[in-house]
């Protein structure tokens, strides 16, 4: 037995699964500033360990250094205001976090 599909019906069927797919991806929550700068961090820096102290506030373990704690609020409202002060703020942080 031969089934034939409408071509328009094979289109609808696409369309559907693109259309699913996409609003599964629009359901999740967008990356927090906590997981976006410790993924900065660990990107510039592969050895140090980073880790969500609380809301807003990340605990940099490095090592033969001591450690440091990151305020991200301050970092993400420099962010909000545009990509260059944003850059800015991300830069800081790098440095401050670099050897002494």
């Amino acid at each position: 037995m031969i089934l034939r599909v409408r071509p328009g019906l094979a289109l609808a069927a696409l369309l559907f699964g693109l259309l699913s797919g996409l609003l599964t991806a629009c359901s999740q929550s967008p990356p927090s500033w906590d997981s976006l700068l410790a993924g900065k961090i660990t990107g510039q820096y592969p050895t140090y360990s980073v880790t969500v102290a609380a809301p807003g506030q990340l605990h940099v373990e490095r090592p033969g250094m001591p450690d440091k704690v990151i305020a991200v609020d301050p970092i993400a409202q420099h962010c909000l205001r545009g990509a260059r002060d944003c850059s800015y703020a991300v830069e800081q942080m790098l440095l401050e976090l670099r050897d002494p």
